[in-house]
């Protein structure tokens, strides 16, 4: 005789944020928070906006002068400061676009009549389909460099995806009992999407949120790295860009020029990661049962 599988192990036990990001997900809030604090407060603490002079070029750090000056003496602290409200600034917001978008399309897909479902999918396969950072690259270098050119170009290439995954989200929620029941007596489709799958669909907006910001921050460095960025606007990828223009990795400089704005990368995308997992195992029970 054979005993049935067991079910899933239960959702960590706890309220609030405790309970949907568990140990590791606190970690990761815990540090991102940090970072968007950072952005809106550090450019108001430092003494300069890091893109005039204030000290002799490759100026050695001192207090005051944490990190010391570039090869024409702007604040290389400054800069890693000012850069960090950029940086997020642009992750954030394509973030919002990549999500906002995603639940439009993907609930339209998915509750809509079958021609439109055929229509969008089928967009959402050309664009999976794109080559996105050369494809950024063209586009970037004969639009502009504009944080706004910038942010309608990564969300523009990175919704497809997110829409997919929603699209699923509704329509396993909509083959539910009571909603089908809800549609056989004459309800409306878009007041049961927003009324009742969206409980269902909800908790899903939060790791496709993420995932976008994650590949916002990096897309936007390289786009930055590779001197496509704003070069009056301190970022971290315009940091690492003038740090290679510069020789700075072939000089001693290299440990407080580029490597801080490479770190902050780092340390954002960790953050963003560790909050993206923990939520998706809190929602989806099979990668429970894994763990």
């Amino acid at each position: 005789m054979t005993t049935p599988d067991p079910s899933p192990d239960p959702p960590p036990s706890g309220t609030g944020l405790r309970q949907l990001l568990g140990p590791a997900g606190l970690v990761g809030a815990g540090i991102f928070s940090v970072l968007l604090i950072m952005a809106l407060v550090g450019p108001l603490l430092v003494s300069n906006n890091g893109i005039s002079p204030v000290a002799d070029p490759w100026a050695e750090p001192r207090p005051g002068l944490w990190l010391g000056g570039d090869d024409v003496g702007k604040d290389l602290f400054a800069q890693l400061i000012v850069g960090t409200r950029a940086s997020l600034f642009v992750g954030v917001a394509v973030a919002l676009v990549v999500t906002a978008f995603a639940a439009l399309i993907g609930g339209a897909a998915a509750v809509g009549p079958r021609w439109l479902n055929a229509v969008l999918m089928r967009l959402a396969d050309v664009v999976l389909t794109l080559p996105t950072l050369p494809l950024l690259i063209v586009a970037a270098a004969f639009l502009g460099r504009g944080v706004g050119i910038r942010i309608a170009l990564l969300a523009v290439l990175a919704w497809a995806g997110p829409a997919r995954i929603i699209r699923a989200g509704v329509m396993s929620a909509w083959s539910s009992a009571h909603l089908e029941v809800a549609r056989a007596m004459g309800a409306n489709a878009w007041h049961l999407l927003v009324r009742h799958a969206s409980y269902v669909v909800g908790p899903l907006l939060i790791p496709v949120f993420v995932r976008a910001a994650m590949g916002a921050v990096i897309a936007d460095a390289s786009l930055s790295f590779l001197g496509l960025g704003d070069p009056t606007v301190p970022s971290w990828g315009t940091s690492l860009f003038w740090a290679s223009t510069n020789g700075a990795f072939l000089t001693d400089a290299w440990a407080r020029w580029p490597l801080p704005p490479g770190l902050a990368i780092t340390v954002t995308v960790i953050a963003l990661g560790l909050i993206g997992v923990a939520v998706e195992e809190r929602i989806n029970p099979v990668l429970r049962k894994v763990r």
